[in-house]
């Protein structure tokens, strides 16, 4: 008859097992809730001071499944009225759950366009990524009230800083902001003659 391994192998053996699903679940979780990234947007980094504005930013725009339909690009093009470079409109990931405020998610939530774009959403909230590309995404809220209460057109158009790095996004004349990587649109709210790849935007 074999003879029982020591009991502190067990334990070890035990311990390390429990480490690994922990790992795997905290990483699981992280990648169910971390901010979509679009394809970074070729850009040229440059040190600015003085003031960071619209047109140095390139935004994304995130609609939710199940949102309004169109929602989107037209935030899209408020943002793009504004000065901003809008270089992605997409929808969120379905898996991901739908942010109750519009979030703005950025390097770090004092970057100054993080800031930058905050004063145009009233109710938002800003969440750092960690990106070093200085672009910031737009994820509508689900507590979305409309252009009149949640959007604010005349916000200031730059921020005052004394030194920042930007990113401002290189844009080819007459591109279109991007959907090629959006997922598809499964909303239960989306005319029924519209085909399923089509992002509600």
């Amino acid at each position: 008859m074999a003879a029982r391994p020591p009991f502190w192998r067990t334990a070890v053996l035990l311990t390390a097992m429990v480490l690994l699903l922990l790992i795997t679940a905290v990483a699981g979780v992280h990648a169910m809730t971390a901010s979509p990234q679009a394809t970074q947007t070729p850009c040229a980094t440059q040190t600015v001071s003085g003031s960071v504005s619209t047109s140095d930013v390139a935004v994304h725009v995130y609609n939710y499944q199940g949102g309004t339909v169109g929602l989107g690009k037209s935030l899209g093009d408020k943002l793009t009225t504004a000065g901003f470079n809008v270089t992605y409109i997409g929808n969120l990931p379905t898996k991901q759950d739908v942010p109750a405020s519009t979030t703005i998610v950025g390097g770090k939530a004092d970057d100054p366009e993080v800031k930058l774009v905050m004063g145009f959403f009233p109710d938002s909230i800003a969440q750092a990524d960690g990106r070093t590309d200085h672009s910031v995404d737009v994820l509508i809220g689900a507590t979305w009230a409309g252009f009149d209460a949640s959007f604010k057109a005349d916000a200031a158009p730059h921020v005052y800083v004394n030194k920042a790095t930007i990113c401002p996004p290189i844009i080819t004349p007459g591109a279109t902001p991007s959907t090629s990587a959006t997922p598809a649109d499964t909303s239960t709210d989306a005319p029924a003659d519209e085909p399923t790849d089509t992002p509600t935007q």
